[in-house]
């Protein structure tokens, strides 16, 4: 009896446990499957539901550019991608429609806010095969501003997906140099691609952060849950030698040059640099390109990385190696009619007639100055002084040697910056002589400016630069520091000098008298060199450069330009902007002749204060009593723009415009303005401006203080 009541209680808890089992096991299906807890009647699904990790990426700071004085190059700056959603199954929570409904108005705002053809905008938002579109180039990195516009007008179907951008305050300031940074959907960050932007990448960039963590599907984060976190290191500064204000004057000249009716010049580069230490200032090539905008024709970088015969600059370089070598007289004479070319076992030689020669030189346009010293035949640039100086007087292998001791055919390498070594071409005896007036190798305008600062100096050559400094963005700790680097001493101070003296003669009653303005003495030298088109020299096509320097005793600064044009053109027009870089640089840096006490009065230069937010008729005043000149855009009585900019360096008799808080604007007496002046008026205000002519204000289309708007175009004729 007592073995059946013991089996009895075996099978009941057996029984018990297999149905506790069966409960159990049908909860945890139920909860599993269904997401119902049935002892607490609680939907389980409804709170896990959404539930997910979530690995973002904490995207780095890219590092700044800047110029030397700290003024912002490239930096970062949000925008937005906006996109359209067209598929009409889209609806939102309130089961209202998600999808672009009114599709003309739709596109005819999104046209008025990104200026792209509204029919081209309807053609993207008809496609039938997508449910959501963009809208190419013109639909990203739209700004904040742009964003508002859009969203003003409650259109449904418009999304805006946040996006980090490179962005350059300075549009096309020295383009080609600085580069370009994109940002890169599968790295999660901006990207160089080509430039200082792309050379200077592993300090620029960065190294992106992460963070890990659970959040619900409204996006809650999980308090209960750690959340792993890896900060983002951000990317480095890197400080450049250049001074945005020297740069926007090279930049405006160069242009300038372009548009001169004068000139018409196809092509322009040039450079500022200083003398005793190599840091590039300016740096420009124009046409050129605005990086906002991605309108990129070519990535070359001109001034190092093309190649071109420099026609009679060289000719400096030819007499300095004579005079290093003790060969030059000065003094003595020579026939400078028609060089008749012989050669003699490979070495050139002139031969007395055409007979038996196999070329034939002579100087520009073929004057003949009859028997003239070789000073005065460095002066007037004559090519046959630089024959008689290589078949009479230099080995022309002696010279040849002293272009390598100046660093031509050999990369400069400064900076990680792209260049070209140029071409030496010297097979033949012809070539032995051309080569010392700038026909026939060639060379790049970086390796000009090394070559020309051993003769601005005490004959030591030193390389140029352009990385002032690299720093720690956070910390301001100063990774890297650029230094002045001496590659060597061609020359003895003394056969620097004596070239100095000659290239103060070539401008003050030479071939370069253009150059010569009151603020400052200047030395130089120019050039005139054939193109070489389709393997041919060209019969008009020529390079026209200049190498100046200044002050004339001891010069600080070296400025070398060049352009294309045809032959014929008047060479003084393009002269007259340059001079203004000059006496911009000159200005800026306070800079005067060795023997005089003070610098000219109108070239006093300061800085421009910050006007915005003031009492137009107070600032006015204090501006008017400092001797600038000011205009004044619009009947408001506070200033909410300026030109220049804060901070600008300007000179006592610049024009100061202050753009007002006013509903109407009228337009100024702007007669005897500059293109800078008008092309800043136009900036400013928002007004379109259309310029024809080189010079100075003499018409406009519309008079002075008639009211106008933002649609009105104004005309105006430069003379």
């Amino acid at each position: 009896m007592k073995r059946r009541s013991s089996n009895f209680k075996v099978l009941l808890i057996s029984v018990v446990m297999a149905l506790l089992f069966i409960v159990v096991g049908a909860n945890v299906f139920i909860v599993s499957v269904l997401g119902y807890h049935v002892n607490s009647k609680t939907n389980i699904k409804e709170i896990i539901e959404g539930i997910h990790v979530v690995d973002e990426t904490i995207v780095a700071e890219r590092g700044n550019i800047v110029d030397q004085n700290d003024n912002i190059i490239a930096t970062n700056k949000n925008a937005y991608t906006l996109y359209a959603i067209i598929d009409e199954n889209r609806l939102n929570s309130s089961k209202e429609p998600a999808y672009v409904v009114d599709k003309e108005k739709t596109a005819q705002v999104i046209s008025d806010v990104i200026k792209e053809d509204p029919k081209e905008i309807l053609a993207i938002l008809n496609q039938k095969d997508k449910s959501q579109v963009e809208f190419g180039l013109a639909g990203k990195k739209i700004s904040l501003e742009q964003k508002e516009k859009i969203e003003s007008h409650n259109l449904p179907g418009l999304g805006f997906i946040p996006v980090l951008t490179r962005h350059y305050p300075n549009k096309n300031f020295a383009s080609s140099l600085i580069g370009i940074s994109l940002f890169d959907d599968e790295l999660g960050n901006l990207t160089g691609r080509f430039g200082i932007e792309l050379n200077y990448e592993k300090y620029l960039k960065g190294e992106n952060g992460h963070k890990t963590y659970q959040q619900d599907k409204d996006g809650y984060i999980l308090p209960q849950v750690e959340v792993i976190e890896k900060k983002a290191k951000n990317g480095a500064d890197v400080k450049l030698t250049l001074d945005r204000t020297i740069q926007e004057s090279l930049e405006d000249a160069l242009k300038r040059i372009a548009n001169d009716e004068g000139v018409k010049a196809k092509e322009l580069w040039g450079a500022v640099m200083e003398a005793k230490t190599g840091k590039i200032v300016a740096w420009s090539d124009y046409p050129n390109f605005d990086p906002n905008k991605l309108d990129i024709k070519s990535y070359e970088n001109k001034g190092s990385q093309f190649t071109y015969e420099p026609g009679s600059t060289m000719k400096t370089f030819t007499v300095a190696a004579a005079i290093e070598e003790g060969v030059y007289n000065g003094k003595e004479t020579f026939d400078s009619g028609p060089f008749y070319v012989g050669d003699k076992n490979g070495v050139p030689v002139r031969l007395p007639s055409e007979k038996n020669s196999i070329a034939t030189i002579t100087n520009a346009m073929n004057i003949d100055y009859g028997y003239i010293s070789y000073d005065y035949g460095y002066d007037m640039s004559s090519n046959v002084m630089i024959g008689e100086l290589l078949t009479k007087k230099l080995d022309p292998e002696v010279f040849h040697d002293y272009l390598y001791k100046l660093g031509f055919f050999e990369f400069v390498d400064t900076d990680k910056i792209p260049e070209n070594e140029g071409y030496d071409l010297w097979n033949y005896s012809l070539e032995k002589i051309t080569n010392g007036f700038g026909q026939g190798s060639t060379v790049t305008m970086l390796q000009m400016l090394q070559a020309y600062s051993s003769l601005v100096t005490d004959g030591t050559m030193v390389k140029p630069y352009f990385v002032d400094e690299i720093i720690n963005h956070d910390t301001k700790e100063v990774i890297y520091k650029g230094k002045t680097t001496a590659i060597g001493k061609p020359f003895k101070e003394s056969t620097a000098l004596q070239v100095r003296d000659m290239m103060r003669t070539v401008v003050s009653k030479g071939s370069a008298t253009r150059f010569d303005i009151d603020e400052i003495e200047v030395i130089g030298k120019t050039g005139t060199a054939q193109m070489v088109i389709d393997g041919k020299y060209s019969a008009r096509q020529y390079i026209f450069s200049s190498a100046l320097a200044f002050p004339y005793n001891e010069p600080e600064y070296i400025l070398y330009y060049a352009y294309t044009a045809n032959y014929g053109h008047d060479i003084n027009y393009s002269a007259r902007h340059v001079n203004d870089v000059v006496r911009k640089v000159v200005s800026t840096y306070g800079l005067k002749d060795e023997y005089e006490e003070t610098v000219v009065e109108a070239t006093k230069v300061s800085k421009l204060p910050q006007l915005i937010n003031q009492d137009v008729a107070s600032v006015r005043k204090s501006l008017e009593s400092k001797g600038y000149k000011t205009v004044v855009l619009g009947d408001g009585k506070t200033v909410i723009d300026q030109y220049p900019k804060v901070n600008s360096q300007i000179l006592s008799n610049e024009l100061v415009m202050l753009y007002t808080n006013s509903s109407t604007l009228t337009v100024p007496n702007m007669k005897g303005w500059s293109r800078k002046e008008v092309n800043a008026f136009s900036n400013l205000v928002g007004v379109n401006v259309e310029i024809e002519g080189s010079g100075y204000v003499q018409e406009q289309s519309i008079p002075k203080g008639k009211s106008i708007n933002k649609k009105d175009l104004i005309k105006v004729k430069l003379k």
